[in-house]
């Protein structure tokens, strides 16, 4: 059985662009290479300042390189709904029923919600963001549609939506990496975007037996999410932008803050929100952030180490480190 923790484990240094106002270039190097030395796995981070325009960054390392992401997906499933509302298609306060077919991995805690329980679209969104909730995530995957999300990733920046073609459930996604089942994401992976799609429909249907499921957490090459940190930044752009105050997707902003997952002085930084995705061996942390000097910014980490699982207490040590030196190059 897998579980899903909150690490953070790399060995990098910072490769600085245009800093920003202030910005000690050398000193947020000092500290991260300080900071991240003693863990394995391939490590970015990005930090970039947020404007109408879209994203500029201040200082990245591997920005453009692909990464396992984990949940960090469910950004652009969001990203399709705040779409949905501000075109007045659909309403926050909408309702769908909890269905067996779409009840997706633990830890979920709308899979302990009886079955055709009621529930409205502002919550789902609330859980599949706040706690990463699975069973709310593949709800309103088959609710907004596969391909719908497959093309809003292209809408919101993503240089590469073909990586996540066909788009997987989370349900999916474990059941592919499956050692008892003979990892079927091994045959899966053989296969053309069409056959992937039938494999998919054929292979996967039903919901598998949770408790007995044994999780290969080093096999995300196989069955996974995939972005480059930019793409995240872009993803992350895009949402600041359509859940302005003006617009009724306005308050899926205040969903992303609800759980920050990162120690911060709310009078420097009043709005603090967070989407990531941790399993054992893959971190990707992705943070919206606004500055008191008004000013909007985004922060990445992530990291993939497939060869051992990650040191959650070490890893949030660095990960704030870090973020205080950027905090300091802000001010």
């Amino acid at each position: 059985m897998f579980i899903l923790i909150h690490v953070l484990a790399c060995g990098l240094l910072l490769a600085t662009l245009a800093p920003a106002s202030g910005s000690d270039a050398p000193a947020i190097d000092a500290v991260a290479k300080q900071a991240f030395a003693p863990f394995p796995g391939k490590a970015a981070v990005a930090f970039t300042e947020l404007n109408d325009n879209g994203a500029t960054p201040l200082f990245e390392l591997h920005g453009n390189e692909r990464f396992a992401i984990g949940s960090s997906f469910k950004l652009f499933i969001l990203g399709v709904q705040a779409e949905e509302v501000n075109a007045d298609r659909r309403q926050l306060a909408d309702v769908m029923t909890l269905q067996p077919q779409w009840i997706g991995p633990p830890h979920s805690e709308l899979a302990e919600w009886p079955i055709g329980s009621p529930v409205t679209l502002h919550t789902l969104a609330l859980k599949m963001v706040s706690i990463s909730d699975n069973t709310a995530t593949d709800h309103l995957l088959h609710l907004l549609g596969r391909k719908r999300v497959e093309a809003q990733m292209a809408v919101m920046g993503h240089s590469h939506p073909e990586w996540n073609r066909p788009l997987l459930a989370t349900r999916e996604m474990v059941m592919l990496r499956d050692k008892n089942t003979g990892r079927l994401g091994l045959a899966y992976q053989k296969l053309d975007e069409p056959a992937r799609r039938k494999f998919l429909v054929e292979k996967l249907s039903g919901t598998p037996n949770y408790e007995k499921l044994d999780f290969d957490a080093a096999a995300y090459d196989l069955a996974e999410w995939y972005a480059t940190p930019m793409d995240m930044t872009r993803a992350l752009a895009w949402l600041k932008q359509n859940t302005r105050r003006d617009r009724a997707a306005h308050p899926l902003r205040a969903i992303l803050s609800v759980e920050p997952k990162l120690p911060h002085d709310a009078r420097i930084w009043p709005y603090v929100g967070f989407k990531g995705g941790t399993e054992d061996q893959l971190l990707c942390g992705n943070w919206l952030l606004q500055h008191a000097n008004g000013r909007w910014y985004s922060f990445h980490v992530f990291l993939n180490s497939p060869q051992e699982p990650l040191d959650r207490g070490k890893a949030l040590k660095a990960i704030e480190q870090v973020f205080e030196a950027v905090q300091r190059a802000v001010e």
